[in-house]
């Protein structure tokens, strides 16, 4: 077959080229190179020019290109009819490979798509077969499930969720009411439920069981008390007779009576779940104690203390007061019964009723150490000094005693009355009527008199020591002790007073010791007994014959210790003080105590 009709090559068009091509690509004996099927394809689509690259120089060698040489048409026929002939077996050839590779490739993808298949086979399995498992678990399990009973305490909150038993698995488990308005009572009672999970939903009954707790309980401080149990704060336990319940202190209380005063709580738990009760102690027990009747005298001072004995509170720790309950007893008057009143820290009182008895005394009282009273024109006059007052009970009464001095004139030479009066609690009176002397005192009078009387009792052959021995002689000889009521403000008028009356405290021996021994040449000086003591003493130093400075105490001690003390040392002085001091009664233990700064030194 010719397909060309002799034309020229380069004439080839495309009515005669495209059969052409159609019949080299069906031909399965026509090798094809893979650009001259590509050619034939483009020559089936219309895509001119196509001659050059379907001629082959050498169907062995698609690549070599044909000489272009000058023939005619009529001798490259035979040619080009081998040439086609030849390039449609390539062609046959190509296409036989590309139909393998196209039969591989749909072999590869069938197989693909069938392993694809088992898969998603595979996943839709798996996944129907945890959508199985989840219902089971979400429906058929359920009924595993169990409810156990439930006992609270009036007021606690009730979740329907507690009436599970513990142990189970609650996840996505929810319970309810299934009465939504339920309310429950105290007591026992059926509670119906309704439980759900996931699709499945399932009524049931369960126990509940509300008990009533005491919440505060009230205690007598330190009374004994039974012992304390958790049962007994639940007042109604029979309620949950057939309910197993656990109810215990958390903390173990103490004993009723070793709780203080205030308010306490206790731990207690039910089924684990803690609450408390409010214990609240208090004392409202008065004192207890024991009246006492008394028997007083008259005016004698009395206390609330005096009337009751063996005060006993439970609080014994705090302080308990003791008073008068109403007016309080008139000590001035007559026999009486006197309330009193004994409260304790918390204020509970007790009224105790005692009987008073008052003594009347029928005798007046009495006033001591009055005398007549010896001053200087212009001194001053202690009327009091040395005067004490006592009624027919032996009581001070000083601080009553009134002195009348209205009468008196210290700046006028004379002799004047004065009176002192004392009322007792009674009202017996008593008075004492005495004269204040005022006198213009003359000293070289007094020196007279004095230098008359050494005359008597020491001479010129004597030492000085015997001077001074015969001077104590003659003081403690010829003046009396005697309390005085006016202090002498000189040694002069002091020495007058003794030379006049012959009687005086130990102001008056000092003064008259000091004149003496002045006027008979014995170096002297005064001195006194240390300041703040409960006592005012002074006596005299002296220094005879140059033998140094020793005490020297004319005053008679009335303590009776019999010692002459007209010329001792200052150990003397200080053993002296120390037998006063451990005499029975006696009330002074500073009696030669000085200031040594204020003194020459004293021989010890």
């Amino acid at each position: 077959m010719n397909p060309v009709n002799d034309q020229d090559p380069g004439t080839v068009n495309k009515n005669t080229a495209q059969p052409l091509a159609r019949q080299m690509l069906s031909n399965k004996d026509t090798e094809l190179t893979p650009g001259q099927h590509e050619a034939l394809l483009r020559v089936l689509k219309d895509t001119p020019p196509l001659w050059p690259e379907l001629q082959t120089a050498d169907p062995q060698n698609p690549e070599q290109k044909p000489e272009q040489k000058q023939t005619s048409p009529k001798k490259q026929l035979p040619k080009l009819q081998r040439q086609e002939s030849a390039k449609a077996k390539l062609s046959r050839q190509k296409l036989n490979r590309h139909r393998q590779i196209y039969e591989t490739e749909k072999s590869i993808k069938r197989a693909l798509h069938n392993r694809i298949i088992a898969v998603i086979l595979f996943l839709f399995l798996l996944g129907a077969g945890f959508f199985g498992w989840y219902l089971w678990r979400t429906v058929i399990a359920i009924f595993d499930y169990e409810l156990q009973p439930v006992v609270v305490l009036e007021g606690w909150n009730i979740d329907p969720n507690d009436f599970l038993a513990p142990g189970m698995d609650t996840e996505n488990v929810t319970v309810v009411y299934r009465n939504p308005v339920f309310t429950p009572s105290v007591g026992y009672q059926n509670v119906q439920l309704t439980l759900t999970k996931g699709w499945r939903t399932v009524d049931a009954t369960a126990s509940l069981c509300i008990l009533t707790a005491i919440n505060r309980i009230d205690h007598e401080f330190a009374k004994p008390g039974p012992e304390l149990k958790a049962d007994d704060f639940i007042t109604n336990p029979e309620a949950a007779a057939e309910v197993p319940f656990n109810l215990s202190f958390t903390k173990e209380p103490l004993r009723l009576e070793e709780y203080p005063v205030g308010e306490h709580t206790l731990n207690l738990a039910l089924n684990g779940k803690p609450f408390e009760i409010l214990l609240s102690v208090k004392d409202t027990t008065p004192p207890d104690a024991t009246p006492v009747d008394i028997d007083i005298l008259i005016g004698e001072n009395i206390d609330p203390d005096d009337f009751v004995t063996d005060v006993f509170d439970a609080s014994g720790f705090l302080p308990v007061t003791i008073s008068f309950f109403g007016e309080e007893p008139d000590i001035f008057g007559h026999d009486q019964t006197v309330a009193i009143k004994v409260q304790d820290h918390y204020g509970n009182y007790k009224i105790f009723f005692s009987a008073l008895t008052i003594r009347h005394n029928t005798l007046p009282p009495v006033i001591e150490g009055t005398g007549p009273i010896v001053i200087n024109v212009g001194g001053v006059i202690r009327y009091m000094q040395g005067v004490t007052a006592f009624d027919d009970f032996g009581r001070d009464l000083t601080s009553l005693v009134l002195v009348d001095d209205s009468g008196v004139d210290p700046f006028t030479v004379g002799v004047y009355p004065v009176r002192y009066e004392v009322t007792d609690h009674t009202g017996n009176f008593f008075e004492v009527n005495e004269f204040v002397h005022v006198l213009d005192i003359d000293m070289n009078s007094v020196n007279e008199e004095v230098d008359s009387l050494l005359l008597g009792i020491i001479d010129d052959d004597m030492t000085q020591l015997q001077k001074v021995q015969a001077i104590f002689t003659w003081v403690r000889g010829n003046i009396t002790y005697a309390p005085s009521n006016n202090r002498t403000e000189t040694a002069y008028e002091g020495a007058y007073r003794a030379l006049r009356e012959r009687r005086g405290n130990n102001y008056i021996y000092y003064s008259i010791s000091e004149l003496m021994l002045t006027r008979a040449g014995i170096p002297n000086i005064p001195i006194n007994r240390i300041e703040g003591s409960s006592t005012s003493h002074r006596w005299n130093l002296v220094n005879p014959d140059d033998l140094g400075w020793h005490h020297f105490d004319s005053y008679p001690i009335s303590l009776g210790l019999g010692i002459q003390m007209a010329f001792f040392t200052g150990s003397q002085a200080l053993d002296f003080t120390g037998q006063i001091a451990n005499l029975a009664g006696s009330d002074i233990d500073d009696y030669y105590t000085y200031d040594p700064s204020l003194y020459p030194e004293i021989v010890q």
